[in-house]
């Protein structure tokens, strides 16, 4: 097991110290401080290499070098292209202040000048200019979390870092977290009108004034919703309320976990039009009536499992008891025929794909979720270029234990170079598998210019699969018809599943029998003629 955060992510504490992740707040291994150092040389510096190479090389229970303790992080497998050097960073944790205008129990700030384990530079304000700098030094980053430890709308200059970035990288996706108390009309206005975030999540712990304050020491629970409530109000006056996705975020305790404050949760949610995100903590006070895999957990979230509500080291526990695999279905093996797909720009290429169904339940739609495998265009150093058309998990691989194949078929990127596509099972509105710790698939793609590679023969195609699947030759109307949906641009392992769609019901079942042999013969012919 790995941890993302050392691999792909960049942290940044308002001291200006890089640091592996949130999980070190105190800043007890630091890897170099953006005031002095440049990010290019430090994150692939000699620090960083030995945590990459300590990571892929340790047993998943082992102690972390810098905590002292087993790493909640790692909870990701590693990958082919999980290297220690030539890493570049694609998410950035910036915490812009180190403030809050709370006094919560379990969050470092509050401990920053009465703990000796915090220096005396750990409560800080980075300045706009060095915030957008380290923006600047980053170029194949595509997402920030504009928050860490402390309130970042204290910091003077939030909105305007913000809107920065947003002009001079739009490509980007913002993501901040707020207890909403010190957001302004104006903050609030200038957030929805000019979409300065993608996601804004709102900690409100508790549904009663009482409850909330237990916890949000200072805090105000009526004031934080009616925040909220005027962002999200905002958001339909400026016609943004599509782009800004607002949610209300509820760490369960013991003092706020009724179902009758949750009941009212739900309800003041619902009339204010955001969704709860309910959190199982692991600190002081968590929740005795909602853990990891009790009853009442599953039914908080009705369907699908609780995974996503759970802390760092919660998860990592919850892989533990579940030999890797969360919720009991998330594990999948995936490998191609292939180690390169390679071909001119621009042009259709094609491969064998084998799903294997490693965990202990079933992928069906009788879980009330749709199961697709999702493919992802990356550039060479991993950035995500676009998501294409998914595809359909083979039949065969729903089971426990179950194994099939699929033909994958995508056009080319119609620029010259090397990129990856990045396969991975995916249950539609829940997650992508690799973020359930299962391993995806990277696989290298390398685009050319022109050479001998020549177009598909639509004709021949055709033709191999009533050959594969009827035995017989193609009739003119069906040549006609399943040669103008390749021209289209459907891909093969759809055409296939239409073909046998199409026919009688006396035949289906022998040619869903035959339906690997004619993968692998269309394949062969597609390799030959290339």
């Amino acid at each position: 097991m790995i941890c993302r955060m050392i691999f792909d992510e960049l942290c940044v504490l308002a001291n200006g110290d890089i640091v592996c992740s949130c999980g070190d707040p105190s800043g007890i291994r630091v890897y170099g401080n953006v005031f002095h150092d440049r990010i290019a040389d430090i994150y692939n510096g000699p620090k960083y290499v030995e945590m990459r190479a300590w990571q892929l090389n340790a047993k998943h229970d082992s102690f972390c070098p810098v905590i002292k303790a087993c790493c909640g992080g790692r909870v990701s497998r590693a990958t082919s292209v999980d290297g220690t050097t030539g890493r570049v960073v694609r998410m950035l944790q910036l915490e812009p202040i180190s403030f809050c205008n709370l006094k919560c129990p379990a969050c470092p700030v509050t401990q920053f000048h009465i703990d000796p384990g915090f220096r005396n530079d750990r409560a800080s304000i980075l300045p706009l200019e060095v915030m957008l700098d380290v923006v600047n030094q980053l170029p194949d980053l595509e997402k920030i979390l504009f928050y860490n430890f402390g309130e970042p709308f204290l910091h003077k200059h939030a909105i305007a870092f913000l809107r920065q970035v947003r002009g001079r990288r739009s490509d980007l996706v913002l993501h901040t977290s707020t207890n909403g108390l010190v957001l302004t009309d104006g903050m609030i206005d200038a957030i929805a009108s000019e979409i300065l975030a993608d996601r804004i999540v709102f900690s409100i712990d508790g549904a009663r004034e009482e409850s909330y304050r237990k916890y949000r020491v200072n805090g105000s629970l009526n004031k934080a919703l009616s925040k909220m409530s005027a962002l999200v109000d905002a958001c339909e006056r400026f016609g943004s309320r599509k782009r800004i996705d607002i949610v209300w975020q509820y760490i369960l305790f013991e003092w706020n976990d009724s179902d009758d404050e949750l009941s009212h949760a739900r309800q003041v949610a619902n009339e204010i039009g955001v969704p709860l995100k309910w959190v199982f903590t692991h600190t002081l006070g968590a929740s005795k009536r909602f853990t990891d895999g009790s009853e009442l957990a599953a039914q908080l979230f009705h369907t699908g499992d609780p995974y996503s509500a759970l802390t760092c080291d919660s998860r990592m526990l919850h892989l533990w008891k579940h030999g890797g695999v969360a919720g009991g279905r998330y594990l999948a093996k995936l490998s191609l025929d292939r180690e390169v797909l390679a071909g001119p720009a621009g042009t259709r290429a094609a491969a064998l794909l084998t799903v294997e169904n490693q965990s202990s339940l079933p992928w069906s739609p009788d879980s009330g979720q749709l199961f697709r495998i999702g493919l992802l265009l990356r550039s060479e150093k991993g950035r995500v270029l676009e998501e294409l058309p998914g595809i359909p998990l083979p039949a065969e691989s729903i089971s426990p234990g179950g194994k099939g194949t699929v033909l994958l078929d995508l056009v080319l990127p119609p620029y010259p170079g090397d990129y990856q596509l990045f396969i991975d099972i995916v249950e539609e509105g829940v997650c992508w598998f690799s973020e359930r710790s299962s391993p995806p698939l990277v696989c290298k793609m390398r685009a050319v210019i022109g050479g001998s590679h020549r177009e598909w023969n639509y004709t021949a195609l055709v033709e191999t699969i009533y050959q594969a699947l009827l035995g017989r030759p193609a009739e003119a109307g069906g040549l006609q018809y399943w040669m103008s949906l390749l021209s289209k641009g459907m891909p093969l392992e759809r055409i296939l599943s239409k073909f046998v769609a199409a026919a009688s019901s006396d035949k289906r079942d022998s040619m869903i029998r035959k339906k690997p042999e004619a993968r692998a013969t269309l394949l062969s012919a597609i390799d030959a003629a290339s």
